[in-house]
């Protein structure tokens, strides 16, 4: 029979900085100090990093230090093992420039608290150039597929029941899985509507194609390898066929986006190319009719 895990406890805050915009994570830092009872940091080895940790040394904040840019899922992990060793259920993550507005934890658990075995509760994600990002909730909260992390409260022991962050992803999509594992396992991922966070989507546009307004992110040419490797390598990984159809799809429309829409247009669609190529092959080291 499935354990149902209590809300009534205190959480922390796990950040993940790398080269964050110093300015930007003091406002992260003064804004989320007080509303968690502490606040931990995974830097992947910043070139500013001196000066990270002086300043959160003064918020009273804690500073893990990795030697090299170990990737979003490993740091994740990182933050929610912290957890797991001092006693905390549920962890705020937030991303290096995530500025929570006052009262944003205690409105969160308010509604956490009526929500029925949650996995992951999240805010509604707004872009100050696109708006909405993903899901709008109509109702209290609503259940939803997926969700970004910044602003999320995570369950730590449905994150280990769930299998943890997958590290191999490194970078793009690892929200995205490990929420369709936490549903799998029969956790609630849901969004709540009212409570607002603002987050930046890279330098995002929108464009015209034909008679349809698109978004173009402009990505690096490092995020669109782990990007078009991801969205390849996740529904293999899950033998979700249907899912894996449309991720092709959707590489051809980013290469069709760079071409039409971006800069650095050969490099970008050469790392686009090469990531779309390894999710296959990372994908089959987990075995086509295993999971990973």
């Amino acid at each position: 029979m499935k354990q149902v895990y209590s809300v009534d406890c205190d959480i922390y805050s796990g950040i993940v900085t790398y080269n964050p915009d110093i300015e930007i994570f003091k406002k992260n830092l003064s804004a989320i100090v007080g509303q968690t009872e502490c606040v931990v940091i995974v830097d992947n080895a910043s070139s500013n990093a001196a000066e990270l940790k002086m300043i959160a040394s003064g918020a009273g904040a804690e500073v893990i230090c990795n030697k090299q840019n170990e990737g979003i899922a490993k740091a994740l992990n990182q933050l929610m093992e912290y957890g797991k060793i001092h006693g905390f259920r549920w962890m705020l993550s937030l991303d290096q420039d995530s500025i929570c507005p006052p009262d944003y934890c205690k409105r969160m658990m308010t509604v956490l608290k009526r929500v029925p075995n949650p996995g992951v509760v999240a805010p509604t994600i707004v872009d100050k150039t696109v708006g909405v990002i993903g899901h709008n909730p109509v109702e209290e909260y609503q259940s939803v597929r997926t969700c970004i992390t910044s602003g999320a409260l995570v369950n730590i022991a449905v994150w280990e029941e769930a299998g943890k962050y997958d590290e191999a992803m490194f970078i793009d999509s690892v929200d995205f899985e490990f929420c369709y594992r936490v549903r799998k396992q029969g956790y609630q991922v849901v969004q709540v509507k009212g409570i607002e966070l603002s987050h930046k989507l890279g330098e995002c546009e929108m464009r015209r194609f034909l008679f349809w307004k698109v978004r173009v992110n402009h990505h690096s040419a490092f995020r669109k390898y782990y990007i078009s490797r991801n969205n390849i390598y996740y529904p293999f990984k899950h033998h979700l066929w249907l899912h894996l159809a449309r991720a092709n799809l959707r590489n051809l429309w980013l290469l069709l986006q760079i071409y039409l829409y971006e800069d650095d247009k050969r490099n970008k669609s050469a790392k686009l190319l090469k990531g779309w190529s390894d999710g296959y092959k990372l994908a089959r080291k987990c075995g086509i009719f295993s999971a990973c």
